[in-house]
C-alpha cells in the first residue's frame, strides 16, 4: 500500500463517520426529535460529509496516477540491459 493509498483510506473513513453521524441525526428528524440546533448541525454535517467524500475521490485518484507511473517506471527499468549498458 503506497503513502496515497493510506491516505485514501483513511478519508473514506472519515466519510464513514461522517456518514454513521448523518444518518444518526435524520433518524432523529424523521422521529420529530430535531430541534433547529440539530437541523443546523444535520446541515453542516451534510456539508461535510459532501467535502470529505471529495477529498476522499482526489485521493484515490492521485493514488491510481502514481501507481500508473510506478508501473511505467518499473516497464522502463525492466526494459533496459544489466548494469546500465545500452543495447546495440
Amino acid at each position: 500500500m503506497t503513502g496515497a493509498d493510506s491516505v485514501a483510506d483513511a478519508l473514506w473513513e472519515r466519510v464513514r463517520d461522517l456518514s454513521e453521524r448523518a444518518d444518526e441525526l435524520l433518524r432523529a428528524e424523521a422521529e420529530g426529535r430535531l430541534d433547529r440546533n440539530g437541523e443546523a448541525h444535520l446541515d453542516r454535517i451534510r456539508i461535510r460529509l459532501a467535502r470529505a467524500a471529495q477529498r476522499a475521490e482526489l485521493a484515490d485518484q492521485l493514488g491510481d496516477q502514481l501507481a500508473a507511473i510506478d508501473r511505467a517506471r518499473a516497464r522502463r527499468l525492466s526494459a533496459r540491459p544489466p548494469h546500465g549498458r545500452r543495447a546495440g
